[in-house]
């Protein structure tokens, strides 16, 4: 195997491998972890902190920065959190109800 082939093999393991150890971090951190299922049947998990919440969907990882009590948002989704009911919103969606649930992801 040429060299560069063996470089660029131990470059991708080594980036995978401190994305996994960042976000085993993040989730260690955080204040408090739950997971969501909604009525039509998408599933979440969201690890809260004091200023953020890590929010995990089948689209992607997305951080969304605290604007109140309970409530997260970035430029494309929204998220109300109180005690085991959530509301999901992304741009250009009906906002979703969702409730608490140890099996949604």
């Amino acid at each position: 195997m040429p060299r560069i082939a063996l470089f660029l093999v131990g470059v991708l393991t080594l980036g995978s491998t401190a994305a996994g150890i960042a976000g085993y971090a993040d989730l260690a951190n955080a204040e408090r972890q739950a997971r969501f299922v909604c009525h039509d049947g998408e599933r979440f998990s969201v690890a809260i902190h004091d200023d953020h919440v890590r929010f995990r969907s089948g689209t992607g990882i997305f951080t969304l920065m605290r604007i109140g009590e309970g409530e997260f948002h970035n430029p494309d989704i929204a998220l109300s959190i109180h005690h085991d009911r959530s509301q999901l919103s992304r741009a250009g969606e009906a906002i979703k109800t969702c409730q608490q649930s140890q099996n949604a992801v």
